[in-house]
């Protein structure tokens, strides 16, 4: 078999959890910044240093809410790194596609409920938009396989050519979508 690699990059989905921690991030910037001005007599010259500290941490951290999800494939084997802010990576699941319970689309119903049964934790590295992404026109996979010794649960949106080159490797359990 030729050897083949491919990547993609796909910009993470928000939670609802990341979008109240981002109001709660906004509102106590909102509270340092009143009580730095009301207290702005006793600060003297360090009141501009706070001030500016404070715009600057809640832009460091609001922007650490911004994921995106790279996918490689390398003949058969899958690497799913997580870049934080376009300054952190993370590999957050590796496995080879010859040891993959399962790889199948997502279903609406699926959506909903995350977590297979028998799994240690669901690895959520999807990609924008619900099952199907009208722009991408690319559909949501679930992989079920084992991980640090675990049974994961990995979910992704990857394009056609990764799912078709993980499916050379193990066409009996690899579904397409």
């Amino acid at each position: 078999m030729d050897d083949s690699f491919h990547e993609i990059i796909v910009k993470g989905q928000r939670t609802k959890q990341d979008g109240l921690k981002i109001v709660g991030l906004y509102v106590a910037a909102l509270a340092a910044w009143i009580l730095t001005f009301m207290f702005g007599a006793y600060l003297g010259m360090l009141m501009p240093l706070l001030l500016v500290g404070i715009g600057y941490g809640l832009f460091y951290l609001v922007r650490g809410f911004s994921r995106e999800f790279e996918y490689t494939v390398t003949n058969g084997d899958l690497d799913i790194d997580m870049i934080v802010a376009q300054r952190k990576r993370k590999r957050v699941f590796s496995g080879s596609a010859r040891q993959f319970e399962s790889m199948a689309p997502l279903s609406n119903h699926d959506q909903s409920q995350t977590q297979a049964p028998g799994t240690a934790w669901v690895i959520d590295c999807r990609g924008l938009a619900a099952a199907r992404n009208q722009v991408t026109n690319r559909v949501h996979y679930r992989i079920l396989a084992e991980f640090k010794g675990k049974r994961v649960q990995v979910l992704f949106t990857p394009d056609e050519f990764i799912v078709n080159q993980l499916k050379k490797f193990n066409p009996a359990r690899i579904l397409l979508g």
